[in-house]
């Protein structure tokens, strides 16, 4: 009988495989990790760039309400204009 301090040749290889099987589920774990990186930094790209149009549209969108209102009050400057001279003339 052997030494028990003496590593045997199956428990070498059941140490070796545990250590390989190891080493590849950190290599699967880093790849996979750093794809998702990738795929989320072009998510962010991605998303930052329809931010960056959706406030272009935003500042055109306001620009043409505070054009709207400016003629809208003019519109009503004319109409109560038009209301005033109406009632201050006598019916023919």
């Amino acid at each position: 009988m052997s030494d028990p301090m003496t590593p045997q040749p199956w428990w070498a290889a059941a140490l070796g495989a545990g250590l390989f099987t190891i080493r590849w589920l950190i290599g699967f774990g880093g790849r996979s990790a750093t794809a998702t990186i990738r795929s989320q930094a072009k998510e962010i790209a991605r998303l930052s760039s329809r931010i960056d149009d959706l406030e272009a549209r935003q500042r055109d969108n306001e620009e043409q309400i505070a054009d709207l209102r400016t003629e809208n009050v003019q519109l009503r400057q004319k109409i109560h204009g038009v209301d005033t001279n109406d009632a201050a003339r006598p019916p023919q």
